[in-house]
């Protein structure tokens, strides 16, 4: 018989029972989780080059961002609960290593989540250059800019605010919002990549040239390419920790993320070509800076078009903002609920059923990290996210050797050939980008390895004295069957996690 945590020591998880969100709701939050949409992309083309983009975008899916998928969709269809692979890692691999991939993901989420008002704030800026970072007011500049508090801070608080009120109301709230904005942020750019496109083939543009920053080496390109864009692929398995929110969970999932994936690659691939196909910065691809998707939009398509990418590229970064918070919540809630955590913020709101504790952290801390510099949270993130999702990636193997009966709606074809392999490919990326950032951004490598192994030797500080003898806590293990344990005999039960 298998089971973690024996009945009597545990506790109801917070947040439990309500399944309302159906397939449509659900890839709004996959796109928006992983997407919403090109804008990013222009600091690819100037670090990487054009053809060096196009590749990347392609090729990254598919060595990195649907096995990534393929992976939560088995985990997901198999566990589908709130908080989805914190308790992954914590049935595979125990406590401790649960603790840590919290913590990583926790950190890794909420200096991601920081990225985008300081991005929809640099985007506004086009219009009213006051707020641009460091110009206009300035109250606070310290570390050579690094840390600057002013008219820009103040306009992203601002909008932090009412994206934070609206996760307040719960997912259902974010998902509706979710859908409707996603489509108004691909029309504009699906005229965009006709207009581009045409422009580019009329002109006899060559998209692929120059393929790398002149002067280059192919190293530098491909690391540039890959800190940038990884990062646009990260999150296919975010929407997991909302599960015990998703009605009919296995199936709804498996057909948001088949909706989701193709839908993804296709929004970032079209408009970049346009962009490229539109002439701007031809020969010079180092000039490309963020924001020029708009001037892109107002070369082809005049100011209306130019109106409708700005009005695009303010609800994708929203859309982005209140996706994660609503998926990155899940976590911290389910390590104050194991007692890790202060219990406040285990605490949910009555009226909505939302973890208000763990969003008020979340909330705050990103509210200080949006007068940090962009790039720095940029590298920071994707590292601390990876080392997360190599942990992922165990935990996976592991159950399918632990529990080889688990009951797996959906399962990577294959075997366990097929296993290993959508495993191998992206380890063999993560390793590449973590050993490239060693090279050439040796302090940026030391922090985020400083960060990782923080959280390892954290686990038996919070363990000893902020959990003590306090239980963890029990989930909704309903739809979950574990099936014979290797490591405990054998018998068939209910996951008692």
């Amino acid at each position: 018989m298998t089971e973690l945590i024996p009945p009597e020591n545990t506790r109801p998880a917070p947040g439990a029972g309500r399944r309302t969100l159906g397939v449509l709701p659900l890839v709004g939050i996959f796109f928006f989780t992983v997407s919403g949409g090109p804008f990013g992309l222009e600091a690819s083309l100037s670090s990487a080059g054009p053809g060096m983009t196009l590749l990347m975008i392609v090729l990254v899916p598919v060595v990195f961002g649907v096995p990534n998928a393929l992976v939560a969709a088995e985990l997901s269809a198999a566990i589908p609960v709130d908080g989805g692979y914190y308790y992954w890692t914590k049935i595979a691999l125990g406590r401790g290593a649960a603790f840590v991939f919290g913590a990583w993901n926790s950190i890794g989420s909420v200096l991601n989540l920081a990225l985008y008002p300081i991005l929809l704030v640099d985007y506004l800026a086009t219009w009213v250059p006051d707020i641009a970072r460091g110009k206009g007011l300035v109250i606070v500049d310290l570390f050579h800019g690094g840390f600057v508090v002013d008219l820009h801070w103040i306009v992203t608080v601002a909008l932090i605010v009412p994206m934070a009120y609206l996760n307040y109301r719960g997912s259902k709230a974010v998902s509706e919002y979710s859908v409707g904005m996603m489509l108004l942020i691909l029309a504009p750019f699906a005229v965009l990549a006709v207009l581009g496109i045409w422009h580019a083939i009329g002109n006899g543009i060559n998209v692929l040239s120059p393929f790398m920053v002149p002067g280059q080496s192919a190293h530098s390109s491909v690391a540039g390419a890959l800190s940038v864009i990884v990062w646009l692929y990260l999150g296919f398995d975010g929407p997991s920790t909302v599960l015990g929110e998703v009605a009919d969970a296995h199936r709804t999932y498996t057909r948001a993320l088949v909706i989701s994936v193709p839908l993804i690659i296709t929004a970032y691939l079209l408009p970049t070509i346009a962009a490229i196909g539109s002439g701007l910065h031809r020969g010079s691809p180092a000039d490309w800076a963020q924001g020029d998707f708009i001037v892109v939009g107002d070369a082809l398509g005049g100011i209306w078009l130019k109106v409708l990418i700005s009005l695009g590229s303010a609800l994708s970064l929203v859309g982005l903002f209140m996706a994660i918070l609503l998926t990155s919540t899940r976590v911290p809630r389910a390590l104050a609920a194991d007692a890790y955590l202060p219990r406040w913020m285990a605490r949910d709101s009555r009226r909505f059923n939302t973890p208000v504790g763990a969003l008020l952290a979340s909330t705050t801390v990103v509210v200080v990290l949006a007068a940090v510099d962009f790039s720095s949270i940029l590298r920071a993130t994707v590292l601390l996210t990876l080392a997360s999702i190599l942990l992922e990636f165990v935990a996976f193997l592991v159950l399918r050797w632990r529990y080889p009966q688990m009951l797996r709606p959906v399962r990577v074809p294959g075997g366990w050939p097929g296993a290993v392999l959508v495993v191998l490919l992206p380890t063999a990326m993560i390793v590449y980008l973590a050993w490239s950032t060693a090279v050439d951004e040796a302090a940026t490598f030391g922090t985020s390895l400083a960060v990782a192994l923080l959280a390892v030797l954290l686990y038996p500080l919070c363990r000893r004295f902020v959990k003590g003898d306090r239980p963890d806590a029990a989930i909704d293990s309903s739809q979950v069957e574990l099936g014979p344990d290797r490591f405990a005999g054998f018998g068939s039960r209910k996951a008692g996690v």
